[in-house]
C-alpha cells in the first residue's frame, strides 16, 4: 500500500500548524471531500478525491490532540487493543485492516440493497486475512454501522442502514488508515537512524504529543538517545561499584 505520506510530503510533509479557526474549516473540508469520494464512480476522479481526503486528514490529525482525532471511541479501542495484544502487530498490517473496514462501509453506503453486504461471515477467508489477522476487536466497528454479532461468528444487518452511522465508520476507518501510515513513516525514519523503537512507543508518543512526522521523529530520536546515554552511564556506574566492592573485599 502506498503511504499517504508520500503524497503529502510534497507540500512540507506530515502536517503543518493550523490556526484554531482553520481546524474547523479543515474538518468541514474533510466532510465535504469524503461525501464526494463516496458518491464518485470508480474512476481517476475517485482516486484523486481519495488522495485529497488523505492529505486533509494528515493535516488534521497532526494538529489535533489524540482524543479528538477520531469520532468513534471504538476506533481508538481497536487500534489500542491491536497494538497491545497482537504479538506480530505492525502499523502496515493495521492499515490493511482499517482499509478493508472502510471499504465495507463504503460498499454498504453506496449499495445498501445488496444482500451480500447485509451478512458478513467472520470465518470467511477475506475477513480472516484482511481484518482479523490485522486488528483485534474489529467487529465493534461493524456493530457501530448497525450489524449484530451472532453466536455463529456472523455479522448481520437487519433493516435499512443509518447513513450517518455508516459514513462515520467509513471516515474513521480511513483516518485510522492514515494514522497507521504516519506511524509506519515514523518507524521507518527512526530505523534509518539506527534507533530501536517499537509500535507501542510510537503510539504512546503520538497519544501525548500533537506533532507532525518530522517533529515526532526529531523529538523521539532525542528521547531514545537520551535514554540510551543514561543506560550506558548506569551500566558504567554499576561496573565501577562492583569492582570497588570486590577490591575492598580482597583487601
Amino acid at each position: 500500500m502506498e503511504s499517504v505520506y508520500d503524497h503529502h510530503q510534497q507540500d512540507g510533509g506530515g502536517g503543518s500548524v493550523v490556526a484554531a479557526g482553520g481546524i474547523t474549516n479543515l474538518y468541514n473540508k474533510i466532510l465535504e471531500i469524503h461525501w464526494k469520494f463516496l458518491d464518485a464512480e470508480e474512476s481517476m476522479e475517485k482516486i484523486n478525491l481519495r488522495r485529497q481526503l488523505e492529505d486533509l486528514i494528515v493535516q488534521y490529525i497532526c494538529n489535533m490532540p489524540h482524543s479528538q482525532k477520531f469520532m468513534l471511541l471504538q476506533t481508538v479501542q481497536v487500534l489500542q487493543s491491536s497494538i497491545a495484544k497482537m504479538e506480530d502487530f505492525s502499523a502496515y498490517k493495521a492499515s490493511i485492516g482499517f482499509e478493508a473496514i472502510s471499504q465495507y462501509a463504503n460498499n454498504l453506503f453506496t449499495k445498501p440493497w445488496r444482500k451480500e453486504y447485509k451478512v458478513i461471515k467472520m470465518y470467511s477467508g477475506f475477513y480472516q486475512h484482511e481484518i482479523a489477522a490485522n486488528l483485534v476487536g474489529a467487529e465493534a466497528l461493524f456493530e457501530q454501522m448497525g450489524y449484530k454479532t451472532l453466536p455463529n461468528k456472523t455479522l448481520v444487518l437487519d433493516g435499512p442502514i443509518c447513513p450517518d452511522r455508516v459514513t462515520n465508520v467509513s471516515r474513521d476507518a480511513i483516518t485510522a488508515t492514515v494514522e497507521c501510515q504516519i506511524m509506519k513513516e515514523i518507524c521507518a525514519q527512526l530505523t534509518d537512524m539506527k534507533l530501536a523503537v517499537n509500535w507501542s512507543d510510537i503510539y504512546s508518543f503520538r497519544e501525548l504529543n500533537t506533532m507532525n512526522v518530522e517533529q515526532t521523529v526529531l523529538n523521539m530520536a532525542m528521547l531514545i538517545q537520551e535514554k540510551h546515554h543514561k543506560n550506558q552511564q548506569a551500566r558504567r556506574k554499576g561496573i565501577v561499584e562492583t569492582f570497588s566492592y570486590l577490591y575492598l573485599q580482597l583487601n
